[in-house]
């Protein structure tokens, strides 16, 4: 009888070792070591931070639970401010350093490209969030780069497809004015918006880019105004949105007016609150859900942001670093333990991940497409309901039904 009384305090004691009081898992276990490269401070935060942020939340509460095979997930933020060369400093830190499995977030286009090729030459995975521009939907077995948002290259961009196809059903045979920000991955989306646009029917009027630094919008504003199209789509965040729909406004040009879901939902309604008319020409696009829209999952999100803190209004971006999350828990959970970097890419190829009503279907890597069949949806501003509404339910791309070869 003794002789089992010190049995269990011996299993309790080792048990309670491992596991916090919380239920998490101590400090004393090894945990999986995750990087994330965002724009916390740069002229992109008002998205990427958002994203990051939902990441964060996720991993705690994974932690919460009690990590994953017994071992906790460290992830490391590091703001890349969506310059190349820091986002490749804090990169190669992330790699060389801190030895991370893998590699969340990245910023702005321009920015990506370093940090590819550092993650590439240590066969280091990178799920990236808003945009990618390697064209994964076409891949080798062993590459690392996975997207979860748009991707932006010259042979493939969902999103400039997906403007063509909202505009076409909404103004079939109509006149439409084309931008995006002036970067490499946002001129990739605006072209491509043209090329298919044309393609589906529509005329063309008006295509220019805007820096991403603009403050005055009016130039832009009073082009699309003479050119009156029946319908603007343009790709751009919530800096350029606010400035550029009041100056739309003020030079009596209010008809459809489509951004992407790079404005968060908080910065919509910002621009919204500015403007002398309803807003209710004003439409978003976007790969993910509306935070304004009824979801059990953005309901757990909402009670994580109570449980560990957050300094951003929920959004369709916290959806998104919330989704990486559960993807490289599912990876993980996959490669086991002790872990590699080759684990964790194997694991990634083979994901089909229900992301509970987040999106309009799963997110599916194989090892020759890192990209996997995406979904679309449209909404509108409601005054009566001070809102978004759903006006466009989802539709499938198939990356290969688009893709140039």
């Amino acid at each position: 009888m003794k002789k089992r009384c010190w049995t269990v305090i011996l299993v309790f004691a080792v048990f309670f070792m491992v596991f916090s009081s919380n239920g998490g898992p101590s400090e004393a276990a090894e945990p999986y070591v995750i990087g994330y490269v965002a724009d916390i401070t740069g002229m992109a935060r008002a998205n990427y931070a958002p994203e990051a942020e939902g990441a964060r939340l996720y991993i705690d509460s994974l932690n919460a639970r009690g990590g994953i095979n017994g071992h906790p997930v460290k992830l490391v933020i590091e703001d890349g401010k969506s310059d190349p060369a820091l986002s490749a400093a804090v990169a190669k830190k992330l790699i060389v350093e801190d030895k991370v499995l893998a590699i969340l977030g990245l910023g702005f286009s321009r920015a990506q490209p370093p940090v590819m090729e550092l993650a590439a030459k240590d066969g280091v995975a990178v799920i990236a969030g808003y945009t990618l521009i390697s064209p994964v939907q076409k891949t080798k077995p062993g590459d690392v780069g996975f997207a979860t948002g748009y991707v932006m290259h010259p042979s493939f961009h969902p999103g400039g497809y997906g403007y063509a196809r909202v505009a076409a059903e909404l103004h079939p045979k109509g006149r439409l004015a084309n931008s995006a920000y002036d970067t490499p991955g946002g001129r990739f989306w605006s072209q491509w918006a043209a090329d298919w646009a044309k393609k589906m029917g529509l005329d063309v009027v008006y295509h220019e880019d805007v820096p991403p630094r603009t403050v005055d919008l009016s130039p832009w504003a009073n082009k699309v105004a003479q050119a009156d199209p029946d319908m603007f789509v343009i790709a751009v965040g919530g800096e350029i949105f606010i400035p550029l729909a009041t100056a739309l406004e003020k030079a009596g040009w209010t008809k459809d007016l489509m951004f992407p879901d790079f404005v968060a939902e908080g910065d919509f309604v910002k621009g919204i609150k500015r403007l002398m008319t309803s807003g209710e020409w004003i439409l978003w696009f976007g790969r993910y859900a509306s935070a304004f829209e009824k979801i059990p999952e953005y309901d757990r999100i909402r009670e994580a942001m109570k449980k560990f803190g957050h300094e951003y209004p929920l959004s369709a971006r916290h959806a998104q670093g919330w989704t990486m999350g559960r993807l490289i828990e599912q990876a993980l959970m996959k490669a086991g333990w002790p872990c590699t970097r080759a684990k964790v890419i194997s694991a990634l190829e083979n994901t089909e991940l229900d992301t509970k009503g987040l999106t309009g279907g799963p997110i599916r890597f194989t090892p020759t497409d890192h990209y996997g069949p995406t979904w679309w949806k449209v909404y509108r501003w409601s005054a009566k309901e001070k809102g978004l509404v759903p006006i466009m339910d989802w539709f499938k791309i198939e990356p290969g039904d688009i893709a140039k070869q």
